[in-house]
Order: structure tokens, then sequence, then C-alpha cells
């Protein structure tokens, strides 16, 4: 069970798809953000001054819109709370978030002005931010989007991979859902075990033979280690499986996505990408699954005064 889920919302259909999964997530607390421009957006003849009081009747009148989204999100065990801000959007959702231990969030909405609000805001968030964030691709998700069906870890064989394991089990707990460890096994994997391996493990053998034997240890070290990972303690009370994918892993495992599936996984792996690292799989993940992604940081770090300026 979560303490407090933050959604930041942007008054757009596409940001409402947060609400309706954060909904079906057990926390104390969800809370409702809307972050707006320090300066109001004006058509250009509208040249005139901006009357007194302005600021804060706006600020009410969005607070009102908020409370009214929120109202039928209350439940026994579960208080709404809302939130108003004014400023750079990624930096207000981290600010805000800071007592949370969730964000759930669409990767690009836009506002009622027809400016875009989330989609590198997004990408910040999930970059610079302290907690995991779980990402809607806009587009992929009505307003209330699948009902989750398990959750879809992928792992490289790294600590770091590892680290989405605690979230995944959260999560599927918390929704009462099944998780499925994967691992990709693609053509680098099975070269790295070719060469470690020496001519004289195989006397005799072609070098296609010698592939193939390279290919099956591979596969075979790779399912060992997603079972070891499957029997850890984590695992207990949980339904766990595992599944050995081939081929490149953002594309196997696009390939594997359905809409009711949740990924959970860390933003930086194997890969050594200094953006999303894990074979940059990540970030691919994001712009393309069916279904949500969340992801969860290595470390976390703050955003740049010239970051916040650019949008990027």
């Amino acid at each position: 069970m979560y303490r407090r889920i933050l959604v930041p919302l942007d008054g757009s259909d596409a940001s409402r798809a947060a609400l309706g999964f954060a909904d079906r997530l057990a926390c104390d607390t969800l809370r409702l953000l809307r972050v707006e421009p320090n300066e109001p957006v004006l058509i250009p003849s509208a040249r005139i001054g901006i009357a007194p009081g302005w600021m804060e009747r706006h600020a009410e009148h969005l607070r009102e819109g908020l409370n009214a989204l929120g109202r039928p999100l209350e439940k026994e065990g579960r208080t709404v709370e809302t939130d108003v801000r004014y400023g750079d959007a990624a930096e207000q959702i981290i600010d805000s978030a800071k007592s949370a231990d969730l964000i759930v969030m669409t990767t690009h909405g836009r506002g009622a002005a027809g400016r875009a609000i989330f989609g590198s805001t997004a990408d910040r968030v999930a970059r610079h931010g302290t907690i995991p964030t779980l990402l809607l691709r806009r587009g992929a998700h009505a307003t209330e989007p699948a009902t989750p069906g398990r959750v879809v870890v992928p792992l490289d064989g790294s600590a770091l991979a590892e680290r989405a394991i605690p979230e995944a089990a959260k999560l599927a707990g918390t929704l009462n859902v099944p998780i499925h460890l994967v691992r990709a096994v693609d053509l680098d994997h099975v070269v790295a075990t070719l060469r470690e391996r020496s001519p004289i493990d195989a006397p005799g053998a072609s070098s296609d033979d010698r592939y193939e034997q390279a290919r099956l240890e591979t596969e075979r070290q790779a399912a060992t280690y997603l079972e070891e990972q499957a029997s850890a303690p984590w695992a207990e009370g949980l339904t766990v499986d595992t599944e050995i994918l081939k081929g490149t892993p953002a594309f196997v495992l696009l390939w594997l996505l359905k809409p009711e599936d949740v990924v959970v996984m860390t933003t930086h792996g194997l890969g050594g990408y200094r953006r999303w690292a894990i074979g940059s799989v990540a970030e691919k993940l994001v712009r393309e699954s069916p279904g949500p992604v969340l992801l969860v940081r290595e470390g976390a770090s703050a955003l740049s005064g010239e970051e916040a300026s650019s949008g990027a």
C-alpha cells in the first residue's frame, strides 16, 4: 500500500488517464496537482493588464476543478487533497512529490490554450525526480486505462536492474496481479559466452556447433538467474513466473507487452547510457509500450537552471 500518490493533471482528457490508473492503487492520500505557468497565456490581440486578484481567482477556479475530480475518488481510508501551483511544471511536480512515494502521470497532454504540458516534462520528472514515476503514454490509454493484468520486470543480470524488484512487488501486491520476470538474450550475449569458452571445450566442433552450444549455455544461465530471482524472499506471497526472450531487448519486449501489462524497470542498467541506459530500453518502452511503465531511478539529481528554462 502506498502512503501518498501524486497525480499531475493539466486539464486534458489525456492527463486524466493517470487519474484512472491511480484510483486503482490503495493509498492513504491521493494528491491531485495542477501546475500553470507564472504568466497567464493571452491571445496576441488581448494586450490588456491583469486585474488585481486575478491570480487568486484563477487558482481558486483550478482548485474547484481538482476538487470536482477528486470527490468521486474519496474512499474509506483514503484522503484526496489538491494542490495548485505556478511555475515550471517539472520543478513543481518534483517539489510536490517530496512527501509522496509514487508519481502517476501521462507522458503528454495539452492545456486549454494548446500548450504542451507533459512531454518533455514527464521526461524531466522521470530523470530528476527522487521517487518512482509511473508513466502512461498519451494516445495509448483512454480516460480509463486497461485493467492491469500483470507486472512485467525486465532484468539484465545487474544489481541496478534488480532495484526495480521491490517496487514491482509493491505494485503487484497492491493490484493483486502476478509478476512476470523476463530477460532478453541477444547476439551480443551469445558472442560474450562464445568468447569465454575455449575451442578445447568442444574439440572437433564446427563454428556453427560452438555457436549453438554458446547460445544454449547463455539461455540456460539466463533461465537459472531468473529462477533464482523468482524464488528469493521478496517473492513470498506473490505469483511469479519467468520467461527468456530471444532478440534485441527493446523489440522483443514490445512484442511481448499487452495493454494490461505494467512494466517496472530501472532507468539505468548494463547498457551504460547516461540518459535511460539499460540499452536505452526504458526510453523506447516509455514511448511505445501499449501499457504503463513505472521507472525506478538509480539515483537523483536536481534540475539545473539551464534544463529548467529549456524544458529539455
